[in-house]
Parts: structure tokens; C-alpha cells; sequence
């Protein structure tokens, strides 16, 4: 068995994506902005892939064990990195022929790294940069529309600022090397597949092409079974296929207009509703729901302030009556229900969450845990309390949803499972010892939102 040897570890920041993303000029929206990453299908702001390989590269070049040469690079991304998370770099074999890199969260490989060693004309350093374009905004192309793709991706810096961020790496390997794959996260994230993309795999072979040649890329092959696309690209100093996802956008929730054809008129009429977490998702349907209804709804978000406001102003304009304002369940919530300015929900539907999807340190990982517990347990009782010393004392209505995985989890979904079933006993003991409270939770099968996306079409209820 190959010795492990530990390279480094890293935690990269908000500063680290915006230095990337000026360096690549890949600004996409999951690696940049986290209201709008919490959409996607990774669910919060991701470290750019490449940028992992660049620094495994650049911890590469100050080992003693770096070879002299590669000639190939094979990459793949079987999980996301999310900032603040500790990836540990290690190096698992090393021969002659061929090094393999693993950068790893915890238990969980988030990168796999094969380095071919073979002597290789290496691309001059002195290159012409050419035309810089910094980014813009990423392409959102149709999934039929990728195998017309194709074109040249424009760098976004001189090739000597790579050899300032990575040093080490640009002097054993080149600095046009370093930004032609740094061009390959451009091409990815802005320009094909472009804005819903996830970053697969890639593998390139080094080549000397020329001192000036732009990154050319074309679509050789899709797999719509999967929203898979291939990229075949060529540039001066690599070229190789590119494979990265392409899902669909996420979910459209029904207007308030379809759901008042299901919902009669004056169904929830009388209740003033505050509905945590109403901005998108379950949240979002239960206010429409609510007010199409005939109901008044209080409804806050975390961070999508955006989103929320446009909930609300769907529904005024439809003719309801609505308004919003910040909660965050992780914070105490009785000085944040001054925003409820003397009025008295009737009923509380209860939306709370983190990101649920996530790698774990271990098998079992208490901190991840103690994170869904804050949520889902100590959020909701502090809320139920508040709202209780705040006038519910003539009687309140909760609903709690809970999830047909406490009884059949997923893997890795343990910590998960196990708040939502603390969760549940929770609601059913305010229920049955406070007098006048009642709460009603329900375990929701896995819909359609935006947290439960996938790349590959799935059946969901």
C-alpha cells in the first residue's frame, strides 16, 4: 500500500472566491453570492474546483517529491467544497509514471487528482496576452441548445499574476499553464454549460500549440439521461475533454392565481399567519396558499430579502394582504418579534433550515448535529416561547413539518433524521401540556425544491 502524505490544509474564505473569480473570471453566482447559491443545485456558495487544483498544484511544487514534469492531468469533483470547510491535501502514490493527489472534508473526497509524468515541451512563459475581458454575467443556455456551443474563452488577467498567487506552481509548471486551467473554470461556470453548471471531471494533456493561442472549446457530446455535457478544448499549453453538468433551473412554484383554482376563497379567513421561512420553497407555497385563502400572512426570511418582497407583492397583488421582515432562528427570537409591531399570529407554520445536504467530518458528526438541533429544536421552541410571552396565550396553531426520513433516512442524512424526530416530540409535548397550544407536525415525503434537486431526472412525489 502507497504511503499518505500530507501536503496541506486549507480553509478558504469569501476573499479567496473573489481573488479566483477576478483571476479566472468566473463570477458565477455559486461561487460569489450566497442568496443566489442557495438556490442552486449545491445549495450555498462552493469553492471554484480549479481553484483547488491550483493550490493542490502549487503544495505539490514546494514538496521534495514534486516531479520535474507532467504531462497529463486527469481531475475529478465528487463533492462540493463549501467555504469554511478544512480540506486536507494528500499525496497517495508517487512513482515515475504517475502521482495521485486526494483533497478531502472530513470523511468525503471532494477532489481526486492524477498526475502523468512524461517529458513534455513545456509552453514559453513570455506568452502574448491578448484582448482581457474580466467577467460579466454567466451564459444561461437551454440544455438542447449545448451541442451548438462552441468558441474561445477570453482570460481575464496577464499570465505573470498567476505566478503571483501561485508561485511555486508557475515556476515548476508555467504560469500560462496555471491560467489556461483557470480558463477551464471560465468556460464551465460563464460560458457552456454557464449558469446552473456543475464542474465534473476534466482531463487535459499537456501540448506547445503556440505563444498567443486563446482556450477553443466545442460540444462533442451530451447525455440528457443525466444533463451531462462534454467539452473538448484546446488551448496552447493543454487540451483534453471537459465534463460538467448542466440541471435544470430550479423549481417554479404555483402563483398565487393557480392556487386560488384549488384553495376557496375564505378557507384560512380570520387567521394571521406567520410563516418563518416563507420566501421560497414549502415557505413560499404556504403563504400564497394562506392568503389566497383569505388569511393574513407575516412571513420573514434570513437572507433572500429580495425574494420574500416579491412574495409579497404577488400577493397584495392579487389582493391580499401581506408584509415581511428578518428572522433568523439561530438568534433569540423574542427581540426580533418587535418587526410584528403588536400584532398576534393566530397560526405559526414553521420553515426554518440550514443547508441539509452536507459532508461530514464522520460517520457520525456531532457539530453537524448540534447545527440541525439549532434549527429544527431549540429555533422553534424559542420562537413557540416568545410568540407564547408575547399575547398567544388565547391560543396558537403551529404547524411543525417534519420528514418521512426520520423513519427511512438516506445515508449520511443520520444527524438530520435525528433533529427532525426531536423535532417532532418537541411539538407533540407542547401540544399536549400547554394549554391552548396546539401543534400539528406531518412527516413530508421528498418534493420538488430547491434543496432537493438533483443533476439526474428523479420520480419525486
Amino acid at each position: 500500500m502507497d504511503k499518505i502524505i500530507p501536503l496541506g490544509m486549507r480553509r478558504f474564505d469569501m476573499n479567496d472566491q473573489e481573488l479566483f473569480a477576478r483571476l479566472s473570471g468566473d463570477a458565477n453566482p455559486i461561487h460569489v453570492d450566497a442568496v443566489a447559491a442557495r438556490r442552486s443545485l449545491i445549495g450555498d456558495v462552493v469553492v471554484h474546483g480549479v481553484h483547488t487544483v491550483l493550490w493542490a498544484l502549487e503544495q505539490l511544487a514546494k514538496a521534495p517529491c514534486c516531479p520535474e514534469c507532467l504531462s497529463a492531468l486527469d481531475v475529478r469533483f465528487p463533492k462540493p467544497v463549501y467555504l469554511g470547510e478544512e480540506v486536507g491535501l494528500h499525496l497517495e502514490s508517487n512513482n515515475d509514471a504517475k502521482l495521485r493527489l486526494r483533497a478531502v472534508v472530513g470523511e468525503k473526497t471532494v477532489v481526486s487528482i492524477n498526475l502523468y509524468c512524461q517529458p513534455v515541451p513545456r509552453a514559453p512563459d513570455d506568452v502574448q496576452d491578448g484582448a482581457l475581458m474580466p467577467a460579466t454575467f454567466p451564459l444561461d443556455i437551454a440544455f438542447d441548445d449545448l451541442p451548438l456551443q462552441h468558441g474561445a474563452v477570453p482570460y481575464a488577467v496577464t499570465a505573470g499574476q498567476f505566478a503571483v498567487v501561485f508561485p511555486a506552481a508557475a515556476a515548476r509548471f508555467g504560469a500560462p499553464l496555471l491560467r489556461e486551467l483557470a480558463a477551464c473554470s471560465r468556460l464551465v461556470g460563464m460560458h457552456c454549460p454557464g449558469l446552473r453548471s456543475v464542474f465534473s471531471r476534466f482531463f487535459l494533456t499537456w501540448q506547445q500549440r503556440g505563444p498567443a493561442a486563446p482556450l477553443d472549446y466545442s460540444v462533442p457530446e451530451v447525455d440528457p439521461r443525466f444533463s451531462m455535457v462534454k467539452i473538448a478544448v484546446q488551448g496552447a499549453a493543454v487540451s483534453g475533454i471537459i465534463e460538467a453538468f448542466s440541471p435544470k433551473p430550479p423549481p417554479r412554484q404555483l402563483s398565487i392565481g393557480e392556487l386560488a383554482r384549488r384553495i376557496g376563497s375564505s378557507d384560512f379567513a380570520g387567521q394571521t399567519a406567520l410563516v418563518v421561512g416563507g420566501s421560497r420553497g414549502l415557505g413560499e407555497l404556504t403563504a400564497k396558499s394562506i392568503a389566497a385563502g383569505g388569511g393574513r400572512v407575516l412571513l420573514t426570511y434570513a437572507v433572500g430579502r429580495a425574494e420574500a418582497e416579491q412574495v409579497v407583492k404577488e400577493i397584495r397583488q392579487f389582493g391580499g394582504d401581506a408584509r415581511c421582515f428578518p428572522y433568523d432562528a439561530t438568534k433569540p427570537a423574542a427581540t426580533q418579534l418587535t418587526a410584528l409591531e403588536g400584532e398576534h399570529p393566530s397560526h405559526l407554520y414553521y420553515y426554518a433550515t440550514c443547508r441539509i445536504s452536507r459532508a461530514k467530518s464522520q460517520t457520525f458528526d456531532p457539530a453537524l448535529l448540534g447545527r440541525f438541533m439549532t434549527f429544527y429544536v431549540q429555533g422553534f421552541h424559542d420562537l413557540c416561547r416568545a410568540l407564547w410571552e408575547n399575547g398567544a396565550r388565547k391560543g396558537m396553531t403551529c404547524f411543525y413539518p417534519s420528514s418521512t426520513f426520520v423513519e427511512n433516512h438516506p445515508k449520511d442524512m443520520t444527524e438530520y433524521a435525528m433533529a427532525k424526530a426531536a423535532g417532532e416530540i418537541l411539538a407533540t409535548d407542547l401540544h399536549n401540556l400547554v394549554p391552548g397550544f396546539r401543534a400539528y407536525q406531518l412527516r413530508l415525503p421528498r418534493l420538488l425544491t430547491d434543496q432537493t434537486a438533483v443533476v439526474s431526472p428523479q420520480s419525486l412525489p
